[in-house]
Parts: structure tokens; C-alpha cells; sequence
């Protein structure tokens, strides 16, 4: 996992970091992986730079050595999901990738769906969106990424809960704010809630202030919203959100 900066050195973290930890012996080993990657000269890793020479796009890079945390860390980003096969084929990396995008990912999914593919394709062993908390195997990644708005929301976005409420982590690789809503919902009901105000603003794009309300349906209870600070995590973590959060609150 990516440590952090002393408190003195935060700054907010502003874009999506994705983890791979893979077979890599080094990074001259990882570089040799990617010149040769069919077809070969196509991509090229330089500095922290992983590009392609082709399409003239790019993405930042870092390679790590082996995290003997990461298999912890991808049991629990994994929420279940992960088969102990993945697990122990995690356990058993020798290095690790930290791939980092703009946090614009529905604009940006065609070229991070093409530079994952490409850290597949040279040994990374699974994946997990490390400015969100959430793992996948990579056939689940693939069908995510490739497919609708909910999909790639439900590829970069978790949601989590604490003493007094839901809330949602991962809405900054869209660059929108989170939401949370209270505790005292249901966990049902408080998933719907808040999966459906964050896709509804992830495809609709509305424009929003405090005080306005929100509603599942026409019948549906109304929540009245106020956008607050990310209280929650330091500015130099991945899971800080820049953007803040929207708060609903019964009306």
C-alpha cells in the first residue's frame, strides 16, 4: 500500500491510483515486460511514465518493491469476492505497480481499460482501485470497465459505514463529491439511497446547492442535502476526496 506524507508535506490527492502487485523481479525486469508485450515497442515505461507510443497517451506509474500487506489488503478491498486462489497468487508477488490516472474516469475509461489490460498482460495478478478501497479479479475488472456507467461506478466506488453513517468512498475518480446518509436506515436501503444520487449525478450532471432535495421516486421519502468536508481522511490519503461530500438528511 502507498504510505503516506508527514502532515507537514499534505497535499490533496487528485487522481485515481490503481494497485497491481505482479511477478516483477525489478524495474528493469518490469520494462523489459513491457517493450516486449505484443506488439512489441508499442508501450514504453520511462521515469514514471508508462506510455503508448501509438495512440500518444499516458499514464503515470510507479513500480514498488514486494507489500507484505497486500494480501490483507486485497482480502478486505475484496469484500468477499476474491477466491483464495487470487488471494494466494496476491501473497505470492514480488513487486508492486501503482498505476495513476487523471480522476475522470468516465472520460478516461477507454485508456485506463487499455493500460490495466496492458499490466495484465506482463504479470499483474489482480487489481484494486487503491483511492477506493475495492478489489477485483481481473475478468470482473474487464467486465466492469467495459461496461455501463453503473458498472465502472461500481468498479471505483465503495461504500462503507461508520457509528452514525453510510457512506460512499471512490466518487473522486469522477471527480464528484461522496454522499453519506444516516445510520438509522437500513443497510438496503441506505445502499440504494446513496448508489442511485451518486449514479444520478455521475450520468445526469446536475447542479446542485444546499438545501435542495432528492428522492428515490415521486413517493419516496426526501432527503434534504449539504455538501460538507472529507473529515474523514488526511489530504494525502487516496480515499481523501477533495470535492467533499454531499450529507443527506431527512427532509
Amino acid at each position: 500500500m502507498l504510505t503516506k506524507t508527514t502532515m507537514a508535506q499534505q497535499v490533496p490527492v487528485t487522481e485515481a491510483i490503481f494497485c497491481i502487485p505482479g511477478g516483477w523481479a525489478d524495474r528493469s525486469d518490469f520494462i523489459r515486460r513491457v517493450v516486449t508485450h505484443e506488439p512489441k515497442g508499442r508501450f514504453m515505461f520511462a521515469g514514471m511514465v508508462l506510455a503508448d507510443m501509438q495512440e500518444k497517451e499516458q499514464v503515470g506509474l510507479e513500480v514498488h518493491p514486494r507489500d507484505p500487506q497486500i494480501r490483507r489488503a486485497f482480502e478486505l478491498a475484496g469484500q468477499g469476492k476474491l477466491t483464495e486462489a487470487v488471494l494466494a497468487a496476491v501473497d505470492r508477488h514480488v513487486s508492486v505497480a501503482y498505476l495513476r490516472a487523471p480522476p475522470r474516469l468516465l472520460e478516461e475509461r477507454t485508456k485506463v481499460a487499455k493500460f490495466t489490460k496492458l499490466l495484465e498482460g506482463v504479470g499483474g495478478l489482480a487489481i484494486k482501485v487503491e483511492s477506493a478501497g475495492v478489489a477485483h479479479t481481473w475478468e470482473r475488472w474487464r467486465e466492469l470497465v467495459s461496461g455501463t456507467a453503473f458498472d465502472l461506478y461500481a468498479a471505483a466506488v465503495t461504500l462503507v459505514a461508520d457509528r452514525d453513517h453510510y457512506y460512499s468512498c471512490g466518487m473522486h475518480n469522477f471527480s464528484l463529491p461522496d454522499c453519506e446518509v444516516p445510520r438509522t436506515l437500513p443497510p438496503e436501503a441506505a445502499a440504494e439511497l446513496m448508489n442511485q444520487f451518486n449514479h444520478w449525478r455521475l450520468t445526469d450532471t446536475p447542479v446542485l446547492a444546499d438545501q435542495h432535495t432528492f428522492s428515490l421516486t415521486s413517493t419516496a421519502p426526501r432527503y434534504r442535502i449539504q455538501l460538507e468536508a472529507d473529515a474523514r481522511h488526511a489530504a494525502d490519503e487516496p480515499f481523501f476526496n477533495p470535492h467533499g461530500l454531499w450529507r443527506l438528511s431527512a427532509a
